[in-house]
């Protein structure tokens, strides 16, 4: 059994409410600030996604431009080579050949990072296939031979083929990459309504959940209002009660006790002087008792001076000889606790041994006080006839109640408990506070 841990076993108070509502709250904020990080974080991944594309696009469709103007340059100068080759000006040829092969050289090593870099690297050597055939064209005197314009015309359809696939190639890239955006932002428009959807869902359960504690809170606080009004009627019925037996007991034994003794000694007949004084003092003596018996019921002296041990074990011994109870105690408690502590236990034990007194009809009692690691543990146990479920909570149970706030007074909690075959079993459980030492 926990120490009251929970809020619905302990006093619920306005901290207790307040702490509620706090934590249900911060949860709901919680909730909807993940599901604003989570959405923040995939927009800017799209956005990083779409930027790395567009400057892919970019770097492609800039390398396309500019092999589209090598393209035009060997165009150029297959024709020149096929159509005039009287008038041809070999120096300006061999220096766009050679132009045209840097140029796209320069284009295959800025195209190493796209997917299409080994196809730039066929181009490189197309292009350089190309101009090794047209320079050992222009290199013999006499008219370039039908093979070699046959050979010229190949190289240069490879060029232009290596070129339109590449061309083709970028659009479809540029397709796939527009529905690739397309399916992120549909994909990020999905996963932020679900994750949205779910953190509402979250977040009205966990309103709903602290609507219900605050709800249970405040029955709780009721409750306990209640509660203590009763306890408050009790105490007053308690002091009348005490009070009017005190004045009984003042009146009719301490009072005829004095009375008996003044008469003994303002008689004025001389005969029977010792049998008077020996009348007194056992008159004297039995007033005596009287105050102490009186005074024990206020307050035991031993609970004050030796302890809750000494004082249970007083109690029951008391208890047991009054109501020819068979009466068990047992205490693994060493050291003393704190007044406190010490007086509401001993009341709690008091007040239990009292009702079995009156209702249990029990012939069996044991009692048994430990400490458990940082627990006080209190059980009282007999064999009676127990205590109905419906009785625990009803005007009649004062005395339950005030046991149960005397516990909760000490920062604990008490469990009623069924003992078999019959029976009932009175459980309390308090922080462990030892009594600190005089200085």
């Amino acid at each position: 059994m926990k120490l009251g841990l929970t809020p619905f076993t302990r006093r619920i108070t306005q901290r207790t409410v307040m702490w509620g509502l706090s934590a249900g709250f911060a949860l709901v904020l919680v909730l909807l600030g993940i599901a604003g990080l989570v959405a923040v974080r995939d927009s800017h991944a799209i956005r990083r996604s779409a930027g790395g594309l567009v400057q892919e696009q970019l770097l492609i469709a800039r390398l396309l431009n500019e092999v589209q103007v090598e393209e035009n340059t060997l165009t150029e100068v297959l024709h020149r080579l096929t159509r005039t080759p009287q008038t041809l000006d070999r120096s300006a040829l061999l220096r766009e050949l050679v132009e045209a092969d840097q140029s796209v050289a320069r284009l295959a090593v800025d195209a190493a990072t796209t997917p299409k870099a080994r196809v730039w690297r066929q181009l490189e050597q197309s292009v350089r296939s190309f101009s090794k055939e047209a320079r050992s064209a222009l290199d013999q005197d006499d008219p370039i031979s039908e093979e070699s314009i046959t050979s010229l015309f190949s190289r240069h359809d490879e060029v232009v083929e290596l070129i339109h696939d590449l061309l083709h190639d970028s659009s479809e890239h540029l397709r796939t990459s527009d529905e690739q955006i397309e399916r992120q932002s549909r994909d990020l428009a999905d996963e932020s309504a679900l994750l949205l959807g779910s953190s509402l869902i979250l977040a009205g359960l966990c309103a709903i959940g602290t609507i219900l504690f605050v709800r249970h809170s405040i029955r709780r606080i009721e409750w306990q209002t209640d509660e203590i009004n009763r306890v408050s009627w009790h105490m007053l019925q308690t002091q009348e009660e005490t009070a009017r037996r005190f004045s009984h007991e003042l009146h009719d034994e301490l009072g005829q006790s004095l009375a008996a003794v003044r008469a003994n000694l303002t008689s004025k007949s001389q005969d029977d002087q010792p049998e008077r004084r020996a009348d007194c003092v056992q008159l004297v003596d039995e007033a005596i008792a009287n105050v102490r018996e009186l005074s024990q019921l206020l307050r035991p002296v031993i609970l004050d001076d030796f302890g809750l041990d000494a004082g249970l074990r007083w109690l029951t011994e008391k208890f047991g000889q009054r109501m020819r109870i068979k009466l068990e105690y047992e205490s693994y408690l060493a050291g003393r606790l704190q007044s406190e502590t010490e007086t509401h236990l001993f009341r709690i034990a008091q007040e239990a041994l009292t009702n079995i007194a009156r209702h249990a009809q029990a012939t069996q009692v044991v009692v048994h006080l430990e400490a458990v690691a940082s627990i006080v543990r209190l059980s009282i146990s007999d064999n009676g006839h127990g205590l109905p479920p419906d009785r625990q909570e009803s005007p009649a149970s004062l005395g339950l109640i005030g046991m149960k706030a005397r516990a909760r007074e000490c920062g604990g909690i008490l469990d009623l408990q069924p003992v078999q075959p019959q029976g009932l079993r009175i459980v309390v459980e308090v922080p462990l506070r030892l009594m600190e030492p005089e200085s």
